[in-house]
This record gives C-alpha cells, structure tokens and sequence, in this order.
C-alpha cells in the first residue's frame, strides 16, 4: 500500500512539474479592431467593399483563444469579427496559434500569452 501512495505521489509531483513548467511567448497589443459588415459602400477609388475594420474596445478578463492570419498586420481572433493588431513583430500564424488574451482597460494594457509547443 505504501508503494502505491509513494508512485502516486511522484507522479503527480512530475505532472504538476510539467503543467507549470510550460513557456508562454508574450505579445503587446497595439490595437483591437472589429470587422463590420457593409452594404453598398464603395471605397475612394469607386470600388465596391464589404466591410470595414473599425477600432474597439473589448471587455476586460482572460480568454482562451486562438488567432490566425488575417489581412494586412491584422490576426483574426477565430469565432468572432475581432481582429489583433501587436505593438512589435508576430510573425506567422497561419490557422491557429491558441493562447490566453489577457484583455485590460485598454489595448495597450493588453497580452496575448501564445502557448509555447
């Protein structure tokens, strides 16, 4: 019996080791951005858009998200309109980076946290 509580004790010494051990790459954010739908509207040149990106403001807390590429030095925040524009350097997303956007009273007071592999 002492055996079975000393193994399950190390492994669960090792687990939580691992758990919190695990790297986080942090990214600044410069911007919140949401996309809007539009009809009819026609851009400088005459031609016709369908939507606009339009700054905002999200509400404060901790989300488990996953970004991708999206147009420009947009990342798409993926099931919703909202967009991420980083202070620095990001890099490649391609489908999905997952991590926690950590979202405070304004975009610069906020993180992405991007899981490190």
């Amino acid at each position: 019996m002492n055996k079975i509580k000393l193994t399950l004790i190390l492994f669960a010494t090792c687990y939580s080791s691992l758990v919190f051990s695990q790297q986080w790459e942090e990214h600044s954010i410069d911007e919140f951005y949401k996309k809007v739908e539009l009809d009819d509207a026609l851009d400088e040149d005459g031609n016709q858009i369908d939507f606009v990106f339009v700054k905002t403001d999200l509400k404060q807390g901790k989300y488990e998200v996953t970004i991708t590429d999206g147009p420009g030095d947009l990342y798409e925040v993926k099931g919703t309109d909202y967009y991420i524009k980083f202070r620095g350097y990001y890099g490649y997303a391609g489908y999905s980076d997952e991590g926690i956007l950590e979202v405070g009273s304004s975009a610069w007071s906020s993180t992405f946290y991007k899981k490190d592999e």
